[in-house]
């Protein structure tokens, strides 16, 4: 399984990420979002 951190400053930006990702992928695992790079080293 692969896990994935979607960074965009766009709310509705990161939630189409999330679900393009779903369709295309469904073993690709969302581990988080953040809307900037700082919470992006956050999530970790």
């Amino acid at each position: 399984m692969l896990r994935a951190v979607i960074v965009d400053d766009e709310p509705r930006a990161r939630n189409r990420l999330r679900r393009l990702i779903a369709r295309i992928d469904p073993r690709i695992e969302v581990a988080g979002e953040a809307s900037n790079g700082y919470e992006a080293i956050a999530i970790g």
